[in-house]
Formats: C-alpha cells, structure tokens, sequence
C-alpha cells in the first residue's frame, strides 16, 4: 500500500504516542520526585554529607541528589512531548 501524497507526513505520525510518552515521563519523574523527597529532603544530613540511623544501623549519604536530577530530566521530556503536540494540533 502506498502513502497518500496529498496527506503531509506531519499529519501521519501517531500523536497518541506523544501524549502516552508524555503521560509516562510525567509519572516516572513523579515517582523520581517522590524517591528523592523520601532519600534526600527528609534526612538531615550532617556537614559530612552522612546520616547514620541508630535504628536500622545504617548510614546514609547525600548521593541521592541524583533522583532529582533524574525527576527534572523526566520532567522536561515530558513538556517537551507535550509542546510537539500541541505544535502539531495547532
């Protein structure tokens, strides 16, 4: 089957899968904020950039800066999925 040439191939391409991309990036950088809430703003962190709790025995490091970075990335390609759409639409 050949494409329709009158049809511009702007046109042709899925805009559902730039709205479900967008729909998964913004849920995964969701998860990501939430990691990086739980792992990195709740702890205290001494001027070592460690935590110890005497609970679990554990020592945590400030490393988990990471998620943000992470969530922030995730953040942006989904606005960016979002604007092609909406330049799409328009």
């Amino acid at each position: 089957m050949q494409p329709d040439p009158s049809v511009p191939l702007r046109e042709k391409a899925p805009a559902g899968l730039l709205t479900w991309g967008a729909a998964v990036a913004g849920a995964a950088s969701a998860l990501c904020f939430w990691l990086w809430y739980a792992r990195y703003l709740r702890i205290d962190f001494n001027e070592l950039g460690r935590y110890y709790d005497p609970e679990e025995q554990v020592v945590y490091t400030d490393a988990a800066f990471v998620w943000g970075i992470l969530a922030l990335g995730l953040l942006l390609v989904a606005a960016v999925l979002m604007v092609i759409r909406h330049r799409r639409r328009a």
